[in-house]
């Protein structure tokens, strides 16, 4: 009796053939990369909506107060903290917002301070009120969900093999859930982080060193709990899903093959971030600029392609797995 698997039917999605046909996708749909695109020459061109005159006192009163109030070491940690704060603010851009996470559009420029471009200096608002900061964010995180499900939507439908044509409801439908997956994330997100940080705060009162140490197997061990549902949204836009079924789903198709999509993921962490740091080595005053946003556009949507062509892979090398192992259990 023969109950062994055939491994030459039964292959895990591989490593540079993905990425490869991801690339290839894009290639052939140029168009997909038209979303970042346009973003990043928003953002770069358009007016920017600044919070820096609002803030900087609130901010600058409420460190000077902790300044008064903690010992020698402290103060120099807060002052520090103060101009990198500082830095911070003044690079803030609300239009940046519209760059959401995890259903979203990516960025290069979103986290880029932009002074000057080459048609002189953009138009700059300063927000007058915190409420309008807040209705301003939240009108904005919702055009970016809007945006980045339809943007997820044309990539999934284009590296799938589906014949029917995209429609409106099934944009809406897509949207609804991916915006729950997005809170549902987050909230998931914030639930492991604050015990962390209030850990790490703890620490620092004691020591530094320790804190750091603390800082870095906490990340570990985030990593290792948040890898799992790195595939969630693939499951809406590609199988249209619901939100706990594709979070459920994309825990089996991880963890059926972790090392493999460990690799997946750290090849495109180090493919995107690496490219990154080419696309911003221009000024924002320069034309070069376009260059690397273009070049941004064109390996973001690709690698997210490929994230797709492997999550289908994964489902089908899964679902074969399991029906064999299901198979060889009742001979």
């Amino acid at each position: 009796m023969n109950t062994k698997i055939d491994n030459q039917k039964l292959a895990p999605p591989r490593l540079i053939p993905t990425l490869l046909a991801g690339f290839n996708t894009v290639a052939n749909h140029i168009g997909l990369i038209l979303f970042p695109l346009g973003l990043d020459l928003l953002i770069w061109f358009g007016p920017q909506l600044k919070l820096e005159k609002l803030l900087t006192p609130i901010y600058t009163q409420v460190f000077q107060a902790m300044i008064a109030y903690n010992n020698p070491d402290m103060q120099q940690l807060l002052e520090t903290s103060q101009s990198e704060m500082g830095l911070i603010l003044g690079r803030v851009n609300l239009t940046s917002s519209l760059s959401t996470f995890p259903i979203g559009i990516p960025s290069l420029l979103s986290s880029q301070g932009i002074s000057k471009t080459p048609l002189g200096a953009p138009t700059i608002f300063e927000m007058p009120s915190i409420g309008l900061i807040v209705l301003i964010t939240l009108l904005f995180i919702i055009i970016g969900l809007m945006l980045g499900s339809l943007y997820l939507s044309a990539i999934a439908y284009s590296t799938s093999n589906k014949t029917e044509k995209i429609n409106l409801q099934m944009i809406v439908k897509k949207l609804v859930k991916g915006t729950g997956l997005s809170i549902l994330l987050v909230i998931i997100l914030l639930v492991l982080l604050i015990p962390v940080l209030f850990t790490i705060s703890l620490f620092s009162l004691f020591s530094p060193v320790l804190s750091q140490i603390v800082l870095l197997i906490s990340t570990f061990i985030l990593i290792w709990l948040l890898i799992p549902l790195i595939f969630s949204p693939h499951g809406i836009f590609t199988k249209d899903m619901g939100i706990l079924q594709s979070i459920l789903h994309s825990i089996k198709v991880v963890r059926a093959y972790l090392p493999g999509t460990g690799m997946f993921l750290l090849a495109a962490i180090l493919i995107a971030q690496g490219l990154d740091l080419l696309w911003v080595a221009a000024p924002t005053d320069s034309w070069l600029t376009l260059i690397g946003i273009t070049g941004h556009a064109f390996i973001y949507t690709a690698l997210i392609a490929a994230s797709f062509i492997y999550y289908q892979k994964g489902c089908e090398w899964t679902e074969e797995l399991l029906e064999k192992i299901k198979n060889i259990k009742k001979i």
